[in-house]
């Protein structure tokens, strides 16, 4: 089904998919719509949604923070820990062993620069260092498998791969201009650039273009842009239809992306003015189930989208009685679900934060199950080096 006039011309940005390899315009043949109003928002009660099924802790030996990416793989929870962390985490939720890949340097089988991972159909993971050219292998405790080392991944900040042959690259610097903003596909076995594609309109400033290493799942796979209301699905050597998320009214005018914006700062402290939506978010797709953020007047507003049959439900509050230990507050970025793996999903907790912020009364009766009071005790027994956990839930709504 073919998106209507009215509807592309109240989109954001018009979708041009350019070929490298033979410059010939390939046009979207579908386009779906997922319409969503922010002025239906309600409170999201936790317990009418998600069941517990598990709090994951880790080591207080480990330093598991600043949370770049969280990947799961059948028992296996595969945490990025950035901002000079730059190593990856893998927790066995079974057995709770915990391995770590933290191979930094300049060695052959070491990487300079952590950009981004993920998890084969094999079930390994493929660490990317754009910055030394490399792919390293490796299996789930953490012992590398492989390197492979090509001048192409220059400068690559994400990848994805569905069939282990084709990879979708990414390159591009936040602050940087338009030319290194595009999505390539590439054969490894061949080591060559297949075909590159502009998924958005290249005359938008080069802040609109960045696309983050945690905006690309991968079932379906697919990925998104910040200032994009378009997702794109990805085949296994193709950008397939995308999806297109409808704000209505709340849509941003074409006409103020005429503006010229400096730089990125400057765009959102216009929107937040605007009273329209903007900068789409924390974005998790897993089957028919999609959840993102969105924020409206300086506000945050959480959405879960069953993109079978197009509702969806909107949240600006949160009364948290599963896992967490307050009731009907704002919605904010801490509340955001980090993975999503068939019908669980996951949530981080810090517990340093918890401590700080709530009174003992407060945490003794927020909850009487056993997994609570299993994190309550941990919260209430908190040191300084203890790490966040990770709440593993159900979903039964949606």
């Amino acid at each position: 089904m073919k998106l209507a006039s009215s509807i592309i011309i109240l989109s954001i940005f018009s979708v041009f998919l350019i070929s490298c390899t033979n410059n010939e315009s390939k046009e979207k043949s579908q386009d779906e719509t997922i319409k969503i109003n922010l002025d239906k928002a309600q409170t999201l009660k936790v317990s009418d949604h998600f069941k517990l099924k598990d709090v994951i802790y880790f080591s207080d030996s480990l330093v598991v923070d600043n949370l770049m990416k969280v990947s799961t793989h059948n028992d296996y929870v595969v945490l990025h820990c950035g901002w000079g962390l730059d190593y990856l985490v893998i927790k066995n939720t079974l057995t709770a062993k915990e391995f770590i890949i933290s191979a930094k340097g300049e060695g052959s089988n070491q990487y300079q620069k952590l950009n981004n991972f993920f998890i084969n159909k094999k079930g390994q993971i493929e660490l990317l260092d754009g910055q030394s050219r490399k792919i390293l292998t490796y299996n789930m405790e953490g012992e590398l498998l492989s390197v492979y080392q090509n001048e192409k991944l220059q400068q690559v900040t994400s990848l994805l791969s569905i069939d282990g042959e084709h990879y979708f690259l990414f390159g591009g610097n936040f602050y940087a201009g338009k030319s290194g903003y595009q999505m390539q596909i590439w054969n490894k076995n061949e080591g060559k650039v297949k075909s590159s594609y502009i998924p958005f309109d290249e005359q938008k400033a080069g802040f609109m273009l960045f696309i983050e290493p945690r905006n690309f799942s991968k079932n379906p796979s697919s990925f998104y842009q910040v200032y994009n209301q378009y997702v794109y699905e990805l085949g296994e050597d193709a950008v397939k239809d995308s999806l297109y998320l409808d704000f209505g009214q709340d849509n941003i005018p074409a006409e103020l992306f005429e503006n010229s914006y400096q730089d990125v700062r400057e765009f959102s402290q216009d929107m937040a003015k605007s009273g329209y939506a903007y900068g789409l978010g924390n974005f998790l797709l897993e089957e028919n189930l999609l959840f993102a953020s969105v924020r409206k007047n300086e506000q945050n507003f959480h959405f879960y989208t069953n993109t079978k049959t197009g509702e969806s439900t909107v949240f600006d509050k949160i009364s948290n009685d599963v896992f967490g230990l307050k009731t009907d507050e704002k919605i904010g970025y801490q509340y955001r679900p980090v993975a999503m793996d068939g019908n669980d999903i996951y949530f981080i907790v810090s517990l340093e934060a918890q401590n700080e912020n709530f009174g003992k009364t407060l945490v003794t009766n927020s909850s009487k199950s056993e997994l609570n009071q299993r994190l309550l005790s941990k919260i209430e027994n908190f040191k300084d080096g203890d790490n966040l956990a990770i709440v593993k839930c159900e979903i039964t709504g949606f």
